[in-house]
């Protein structure tokens, strides 16, 4: 009978969730699938493709829904430049859907918004190591990643020569990162089994981060992050449990795949680091907990083929990858060219978009926010890709290289 209840419980929340969702969070999923529209189609991407020069590239865009986002930015126009005024502009956009926001769903823009902190923490501390003034870092700076302690940290009275201590107090308290970056810390001080159980001293941060790579740092991070953020979503049940979990899942296999793919040839696949390596896996998504153990042994390119096999999506990235890097080898020697083939990144930015684009397919879930951003981070990738080629006056290779948004189904 509790059986028989319970089901039908679960029965009554899901056909509650279609009205109590509208009550919600109704007008700001409407804002979301409205700025769907605003996606750069076929035609703007044709303009974009035959501007022969970045002041071309301003004029096509003023066509687009960018508009006059260039309009005060002098003369010659750079790369960098239109780059981050497309994020300033997605920034924008962010914040006024997350201004309408009531919980759960703010919280879950939080997440959203806490990978770009990871990346504005880790450029920061980048900084510090190199006694840069923060106004050098101030171009840097993630717009969706900007957070309360940065101001501190980016005015003119900041004394980056006094190390870490003020710096690591702002990363605990100002941002939400704080716990990723404490639990960071002691993991990589666990040599010292007392103070791994008690914290870490703020004045023993510096001595920490000096030795650290900083992109195993921001690999850590990010997996922690992609950990929460999956635990919050299957928190929230629903529909947004079920999208957000696929979606959420296929990420943490591509981040294994990445990680796997680009310690090939270095000392991360060495057994001494083999350790370091299989630390930056998450620990959830399609590949684990069976593929992610067997890809744990990998340390060439034959083991990493194996360990796929049972995984055929996978396998064939794999296969079309090893490609790639077997041209890059051979271009010296005369053999194809690299354009002919693509990079994992490339593969797995345009896996992303359609499993993205699949998101607005279902209503009722948050996955629709989380879908758009990352589709207008790959328009922004797509608008600095575009903009690189016609400064190296290589307009040829923009089909091959660009991943369309949206774009009309046959």
């Amino acid at each position: 009978i509790l059986d028989q209840v319970a089901q039908a419980l679960v029965d009554c929340l899901a056909a509650m969730e279609l009205s109590i969702f509208n009550v919600n969070h109704g007008y700001c999923e409407a804002v979301v699938r409205g700025l769907r529209s605003g996606f750069l189609g076929v035609e703007d991407y044709r303009r974009l493709g035959t501007s022969d020069t970045l002041e071309d590239m301003r004029s096509a865009l003023e066509e687009s829904d960018y508009g006059t986002f260039l309009q005060d930015e002098p003369s010659p126009l750079m790369v960098a430049t239109i780059s981050k005024k497309c994020y300033e502009k997605l920034a924008d956009e962010f914040r006024y859907v997350k201004a309408q926001t009531v919980e759960p769903l703010t919280t879950f823009m939080d997440f959203i918004a806490r990978e770009k902190m990871i990346d504005n923490v880790v450029m920061i501390i980048q900084g510090v190591l190199n006694n840069k003034a923060p106004i050098e870092l101030q171009e840097k700076v993630h717009p969706l990643g900007v957070f309360e302690g940065m101001k501190v940290i980016m005015s003119e009275t900041f004394d980056v020569q006094g190390g870490f201590d003020d710096v690591y107090r702002i990363f605990l308290v100002d941002t939400p990162i704080g716990p990723y970056f404490e639990e960071y810390l002691k993991d990589a001080d666990r040599e010292k089994d007392e103070m791994s159980r008690a914290g870490i001293e703020t004045s023993q941060v510096g001595g920490i981060l000096t030795k650290q790579d900083l992109e195993i740092m921001k690999a850590t991070l990010k997996k922690a992050w992609l950990e929460d953020f999956n635990e919050f979503c299957q928190g929230l049940g629903g529909t947004t449990a079920e999208v957000m979990g696929h979606m959420l899942k296929m990420e943490a296999d591509f981040r294994v795949l990445l990680v796997t793919m680009n310690a090939l040839n270095t000392n991360l696949s060495t057994e001494s680091k083999l350790q370091d390596r299989n630390a930056l896996y998450p620990s959830f998504g399609y590949l684990y907990p069976e593929g992610t153990k067997e890809l744990r042994k990998v340390w060439n390119d034959t083991t990493v083929r194996a360990a796929l096999e049972p995984y055929t999506k996978y396998l064939s990235l794999f296969d079309q990858v090893k490609q790639f890097y077997e041209a890059e080898t051979s271009v010296t020697e005369g053999g194809k060219s690299v354009g002919q083939f693509q990079s994992i990144e490339d593969l797995i930015y345009a896996e992303n978009v359609h499993m993205y684009e699949m998101a607005f397919e279902q209503q009722y879930h948050f996955g629709v926010f989380y879908g758009w951003v990352k589709l207008r981070e790959q328009e922004i990738r797509n608008v600095r890709w575009i903009a690189n080629m016609i400064i190296l006056g290589t307009k040829d290779h923009i089909d091959d290289t660009i991943v369309p948004i949206f774009q009309p189904r046959l």
